[in-house]
């Protein structure tokens, strides 16, 4: 389908592209603009600085039985309100306010401990959606119950604590929400931020402190009243007329004359870019998804999709002072393009003195690091799948199948199930429609090895999990399941096609039909928010990032954060996040009904118990459940008490449990309500 630009500015506004109804896909559409702003609030390109946001303190240290140092951190899903368009304020959802959230910094071999507060309206103020979170953190090698499993949300006024290993190679991460089916309109709406993840080969090879700048580019448009605007075009996509780069529109970057370090981050949920610079120079191409490439790669430009991550080195010591390098998108197929999407940002070069300390000031690296996943052949892979991805009527399909089709089997059916270490090959065809499909796999990197019998792209010449599986295209990846056992998602990372319903999942050394000590639902409940405790943030101890900090955002009223934002070359102070008091429990007047839904216990292992409550059949938080051991043969014994959460389930764990075998349980619900099941003791 071929749209002119005439026709494109004759229908003009939102909703340009739903006018053709999407039954084939895009052609790179032109349109003048999507937004409904009067013209004094239509952010301008290049009158911004960059800003760069503020890296998370950690609330304190500790370490593990085995000698691994662990960092405590903690972060609240709260409403903000972000200063992006003149004049006009902009609702946002943010984590500790602010879009981007703040940077999460740590180096190989510290453990994290995360306590996801969610303090977010029950409903999403625009939407009106259920604001239940589920925070992946994109390209970690994490357990099956803390990879933000789409299934796996945490409720007002509950907590999910997340624990992250970072064994793996240095690389830029992101964390972002991934709620089963409202994920697009969550990360559209602000949930979303930077996770580097550091160690010693990449701290000796390429730039650090402020000369490694996080890129958080993402798009959007603008109600009249300044709030965002939603138009996914029947689930084909969301192409936003303004270009943000750490949530500011078209900003300006002042820079030395030396090398800087560039994380590039797509964080739209729908839009690839095709940037380039303004000059016709070259990039150097250092990093992909998943880490270090072996070798440096020049390239003049780079397709980009949803969710990758490329890490460049721009050489501005050829320019000379007072020049204007501009980043700018050449687009791709099946974007809708604006006057002004064609722009990104702005470097000006400047007269200062130039500071050359630290890695790679003056010289590019060429050599860079071996990593696993590129030393991987062919002759090691043990089985080959194929798997197609398309549209079927209404709904987005990935190897035929739906995530309704996954979780109405009880999370038990999968596109593929390799046993932990096996190497194997996948080849994802997009034959169907022509668009483009920004394809994700959880847990693991992948080599490319080919698009359509040809080699990749040199700068996909890294370790990557997600990949660009363009129009008409086929792509053959090779990956080792390695690291952890469980379930695993795969999905396109445009996200309305991910929550309309392209996404399914594949189990790495398990049987589905046996019990998961790892199940990414039940292992690891949420919990009511704690109280907040009167530690102090600690420093994290290493080189700052004074790098240029995020879009400009403050807290609304009566949330108990402010965001925080610096310009370029400033460093961020920290800032701290504070916990909800829990919600108070409701009185007991009404007999609700009370389900066991799990019931496991072997002896010396955990124990793991669950449930859920309802009040005139819905969900009711608020109350509690105390479960008994009702063994036969001996005395009823209280093994715990639990909360119901807002999506009306408790969860009962122990760790280990009672070192009798419990057989049989019986729950009690201050509501009144009883429940007896026998334990599945296998």
């Amino acid at each position: 389908m071929t749209i002119t630009r005439r026709q494109a500015m004759q229908i003009g506004g939102i909703g340009i592209v739903g006018a053709f109804g999407l039954a084939v896909p895009l052609r790179s559409v032109d349109a003048k603009s999507a937004s409904r702003l009067a013209p004094q609030n239509m952010p301008k390109p290049y009158q911004r600085t960059l800003m760069v946001p503020s890296v998370l303190p950690y609330l304190k240290t500790t370490r593990d039985a085995d000698g691994h140092i662990r960092r405590h951190y903690r972060i609240k899903q709260q409403l903000g309100s972000a200063n992006i368009v003149p004049g006009l304020s902009t609702p946002i959802l943010g984590y500790n306010g602010t879009f981007p959230g703040p940077t999460i910094s740590v180096d190989q071999g510290e453990r994290i401990s995360l306590m996801m507060d969610n303090v977010l309206p029950l409903l999403h103020p625009q939407w009106g959606y259920r604001l239940d979170t589920s925070t992946h953190l994109h390209g970690s090698a994490s357990l099956p119950q803390f990879d933000g499993y789409a299934n796996d949300v945490t409720g007002l006024g509950y907590c999910k604590d997340y624990e992250y290993p970072n064994f793996q190679p240095a690389r830029t991460l992101w964390y972002h929400d991934h709620a089963v089916h409202n994920t697009a309109q969550s990360v559209y709406s602000g949930l979303a931020g930077q996770y580097h993840l550091h160690d010693d080969v990449e701290r000796n090879l390429l730039p650090q402190g402020k000369f490694d700048v996080p890129l958080t580019v993402s798009d959007a448009m603008f109600a009249a009243n300044g709030s965002l605007a939603y138009d996914d075009n029947t689930h084909s996509g969301l192409w936003g007329d303004v270009i943000l780069v750490n949530g500011a529109p078209w900003p300006v970057m002042k820079v030395q004359r030396r090398i800087y370090r560039f994380r590039v981050l797509n964080a739209s949920i729908s839009r690839s870019y095709r940037f380039s610079l303004s000059t016709g120079d070259p990039v150097t191409m250092v990093a992909t998804d998943g880490g270090l490439m072996p070798t440096a790669q020049q390239v003049s430009s780079w397709r980009h999709g949803s969710a990758e991550r490329y890490e460049i080195l721009i050489d501005f010591s050829k320019y000379p002072a007072g020049k204007r390098v501009e980043l700018r998108n050449l687009s791709n197929d099946n974007n809708v393009d604006y006057d002004n999407t064609g722009r990104v940002m702005a470097f000006d070069v400047t007269g200062d003195a130039v500071d050359t300390s630290g890695p790679a000031a003056r010289v590019m690296p060429t050599l860079l690091a071996a990593s696993t996943t590129m030393s991987l052949t062919t002759s090691q892979s043990v089985k080959t799948r194929h798997m197609r991805v398309k549209r079927d009527g209404e709904i987005w399909t990935i190897g035929g199948m739906t995530w309704d089709e996954v979780v109405a089997s009880g999370y038990r059916k999968v596109l593929a199930n390799p046993d932990l270490d096996d190497v194997e090959i996948w080849e994802i065809e997009n034959s169907s429609g022509g668009w483009f499909h920004p394809v994700h796999i959880h847990l693991v990197d992948f080599q490319i090895l080919s698009r359509n019998g040809r080699a990749p792209f040199s700068y996909e010449r890294g370790p990557k999990d997600v990949v660009y599986v363009g129009e008409g295209e086929t792509v053959r990846l090779l990956m080792k399941f390695e690291h952890q056992r469980g379930r695993y998602m795969i999905h396109c990372h445009n996200l309305p096609h991910e929550d309309h319903d392209m996404m399914a999942q594949f189990s790495v050394g398990i049987d589905m039909n046996q019990p998961d000590p790892n199940h990414p639902v039940e292992a690891a409940r949420p919990h009511p928010i704690p109280a907040e405790t009167p530690e102090t943030p600690e420093t994290s101890g290493k080189e700052p990032t004074d790098a240029p900090s995020p879009a400009t955002t403050e807290s609304s009223a009566g949330s108990g954060s402010t965001g925080t934002t610096q310009p370029a070359e400033q460093p961020a102070p920290a800032t701290t996040s504070q916990a909800a008091e829990p919600p108070a429990a409701e009185p007991a007047v009404q007999k609700d009904v009370l389900t066991i839904t799990t019931a496991r216990h072997r002896l010396n292992k955990d124990m793991t118990i669950s449930g859920a409550s309802t009040v005139a059949g819905a969900a009711s938080a608020g109350a509690s459940v105390t479960v008994y051991d009702v063994s036969p043969g001996r005395a009823a014994t209280k093994l715990g008490t639990a909360a119901v959460n807002a999506l009306g389930t408790w969860s009962l764990t122990a760790k280990p449990g009672p070192k009798q075998q419990v057989t049989s349980v019986k729950a009690e619900s201050s509501r009144g309500g009883t429940a007896t099941r026998t334990v599945d003791a296998r």
